[in-house]
């Protein structure tokens, strides 16, 4: 396809720069956020296997929070390249058409936020007793 300077729109070529610049952005937040979320299952691990006793009940529902967190960094991190590459596709094409996609940030962090909540009143309950 040859282009013409009849063919050249200055404000949809600043357009697409603009939303491969978001594009960017965004899987740079998700990175972040996977990141985070790794680092703190870890983290959840790590203090749990030093403050309680071997053995213990509590071990275990640790190792499982921490999994969960893992998973839930690894998973979102690949569904947020998986949509970075679709997205710059899209954008590769010659006409650009809107989809609406998956709202991966609100369902990570809705996930994140019942994993958390649970662990709270989890934890809670095992130091009541």
């Amino acid at each position: 396809m040859t282009v013409t300077m009849t063919d050249f729109n200055p404000q949809d070529e600043l357009a697409r720069e603009r939303n491969h610049l978001a594009a960017d952005r965004s899987l740079l937040s998700f990175v972040r956020s996977s990141l985070t979320l790794i680092g703190i299952g870890v983290a959840v691990d790590q203090v749990v296997s030093a403050i309680a006793p071997s053995g213990r009940f509590i071990d275990i529902w640790a190792y499982i929070l921490s999994l969960l967190l893992l998973g839930l960094g690894v998973v979102t991190l690949a569904l947020a390249i998986r949509d970075h590459q679709g997205e710059m596709q899209r954008l590769k094409a010659p006409v650009y058409r809107y989809t609406p996609r998956w709202p991966l940030g609100a369902t990570t962090g809705l996930l994140t936020l019942i994993i958390g909540t649970l662990a709270f009143f989890w934890l809670g309950f095992q130091l009541w007793l």
